[in-house]
């Protein structure tokens, strides 16, 4: 049994973690990217190969009403185990295993 220390950023969409990382500006790197292709995909569905910045925007509102949207949560997992299970602002409630099985670093998005 592994006992973990400190704080991990996730990156969660739709109560799924994406991604865990030990820095908050790989969390947020990963979180842009995954916005912006999220964006794109809508941009692609809407058949704009040039969008305007309003585009951009209603783009970037339509992907979050998809459930495709993504943001940051810290966690701390000091004294936690594998088999422990953390609950986030939101509610809901993670395995420590997953989040360490989705520990990502920003060479590989």
């Amino acid at each position: 049994m592994v006992t973990v220390k400190g704080y991990y950023y996730l990156v969660m969409s739709e109560g799924d973690v994406k991604g865990a990382f030990e820095t908050k500006s790989e969390a947020y790197a990963f979180e842009n990217d995954q916005n912006l292709k999220a964006r794109e995909r809508v941009l692609q569905d809407w058949g704009m190969d040039d969008p305007e910045e309003k585009d951009l925007d209603e783009a970037s509102f339509q992907a979050g009403q998809d459930g495709d949207y993504y943001e940051t949560v810290r966690v701390d997992l000091t004294g936690k185990d594998e088999d422990d299970m953390v609950v986030l602002p939101d509610g809901t409630e993670i395995d420590v295993s997953e989040i360490l099985d989705n520990v990502m670093h920003l060479d590989e998005f």
